[in-house]
């Protein structure tokens, strides 16, 4: 290469990393990392990372300067994860405010990682990492659209679980109430989700059935908090008359159907624990008719070590799938919740509601998938942990662009692109975009810049990533030919 071309590749990086670095600016632009260097830093550091999500930091990073300091960033002691999450936060918070109502659905993943890393623990099912409960605000009506972060609290488990050392017998029931128990993580994430979003709006707390704790709900029916919480254990009602029911599925069962509602049921691949759990199995795509009952319940408190009220008055929504494939597991939910099941309307708001919980599910498959972060060669859980500060809005970005084209299609191309980047996939698209482009021919468009054929079904996270650079660049390098005229 001539020095003239040399001169003229390095422009374009620069001017590409120019184009991405305003893209991710709004995400960390209240960053305060205590030095406006590395506030800048990570402002361009986001930027490149975001325009190859899925590529390693040293091909990400277009210089070997970029790549010292982005290590610099991630290994300094004086920058923590939490300060790279906030800027996010108050964003995520803003796009919330007017909407009312916004689910904050909660959950926990795992991220495992080959080889040693300082500071790691063990995991559920092999190898080592660490866990992460996160918070994702999403919208209460409409498509679904994910927010952004509200929360997240991460750990690594250096010592064995309350639970495992009950199961081994190293420890007594007594002496076990007297250990750190990482079920207390679900009211921290809600009081912090709470906190972040302050009076903006109305939060109704979603969460799986890990969260069926009665310690738990009785806190947030005390907090007055909205929420709703798939049932776990089959509880003890309170005050049963003889003759009654005395357990929660028992008395549902004999509650009348209220009303029915069409879903589509996405596709489930194996899961850790598939083979032994009904609701992990292996499931096919496919619609399904769901029956549906709503009836207030009263919780006897548990005999085991609990100071909460001895009982505690909740509604719970009964979902079961009417005639589902022979093979196949029927879809059956009990959703406890404080919202009100008066009428067919509110009943089916709290179905809704816990549907909405999949967008989460997604947002992780964002992070491990689209942005690749368990391939992350880092060495330790500072770095690790610092860089997942650095991914987590990449990932909610990724996340918006493909839900709203596939959940809202037929919305207006710039819903999830800006005016030049239109223009541009106009142009380098290989097969035209119609006159009027919806969300959807944008999707399908970025994935085909991507590799993705139209024969191989819905566009998976890779291709969408590749396309989404490659759509970046070809948007850099416009406004850099258009600068030189």
């Amino acid at each position: 290469m001539t020095k003239a071309r040399g001169r003229k590749a390095g422009t374009v990086v620069s001017a590409a990393q120019a184009a991405r670095q305003a893209l991710v600016a709004k995400e960390f632009a209240g960053a305060d990392l205590g030095d406006k260097r590395r506030e800048r830093r990570v402002r361009s550091i986001a930027a490149a990372v975001a325009a190859k999500p899925a590529t390693p930091f040293p091909r990400a990073l277009a210089t070997e300067g970029d790549l010292e300091g982005f290590y610099r960033l991630v290994r300094n002691e004086a920058v923590s994860f939490d300060d790279l999450l906030t800027p996010h936060v108050a964003a995520t918070v803003g796009r919330m405010t007017g909407s009312g109502e916004v689910l904050a659905v909660h959950d926990t993943t795992q991220f495992a990682f080959g080889g040693t890393r300082k500071g790691l623990g063990r995991l559920n099912q092999s190898g080592h990492g660490f866990l992460s409960q996160f918070t994702l605000a999403v919208s209460a009506e409409g498509a679904r659209t994910p927010l952004g972060v509200l929360a997240v609290e991460s750990w690594a488990r250096q010592e064995p679980t309350k639970t495992a050392l009950l199961k081994q017998r190293k420890v007594t029931y007594a002496d076990s109430c007297e250990l750190p128990n990482e079920q207390a993580r679900w009211g921290r994430g809600i009081v912090a989700a709470a906190a972040a979003a302050a009076s903006a709006v109305s939060l109704v707390h979603v969460m799986d059935s890990e969260a069926d704790d009665y310690d738990l709900m009785a806190k947030l029916v005390a907090a007055r908090r909205r929420w709703i919480i798939r049932l776990c254990y089959d509880r003890v009602l309170a005050d049963a008359e003889p003759g009654e029911p005395r357990k929660t599925k028992e008395l549902v069962a004999s509650r009348k159907v209220k009303c029915r509602r069409k879903v589509h049921l996405s596709r489930r691949r194996r899961q850790p624990g598939g083979d032994k759990r009904k609701r992990t199995q292996v499931r096919k795509e496919r619609d399904a008719t769901l029956a549906i009952s709503a009836t207030p319940v009263v919780f006897r408190r548990p005999s085991y070590g609990t100071d909460s009220a001895k009982t505690l008055s909740v509604n719970i929504v009964a979902v079961r799938e009417i005639n589902p494939p022979p093979d196949d597991e029927p879809v059956e939910w009990l959703l406890l919740t404080t919202e009100p099941i008066d009428t067919e309307e509110q009943i089916l708001r709290v179905v809704d509601a816990y549907r909405g919980r999949w967008v989460i599910e997604e947002y992780f498959k964002a992070i491990k998938t689209g942005c690749a972060y368990e391939k992350r060669q880092l060495e330790s859980w500072h770095t690790l942990l610092n860089a997942l500060g650095v991914i987590i809005p990449i990932a909610w970005s990724l996340l918006r662009l493909r839900t709203v084209a596939r959940v809202e299609g037929s919305a207006p191309a710039r819903t999830v692109l800006t005016e030049l980047e239109e223009k541009v996939l106009r142009a380098a698209a290989t097969t035209p975009l119609p006159r009027a482009a919806t969300a959807r021919d944008v999707m399908l468009a970025i994935a085909r810049l991507g590799g993705h054929l139209r024969s191989n079904g819905e566009p998976g996270w890779q291709v969408l990533g590749r396309g989404y650079q490659d759509l970046l660049m070809m948007t850099a390098g416009y406004r850099l030919a258009q600068a030189e005229k």
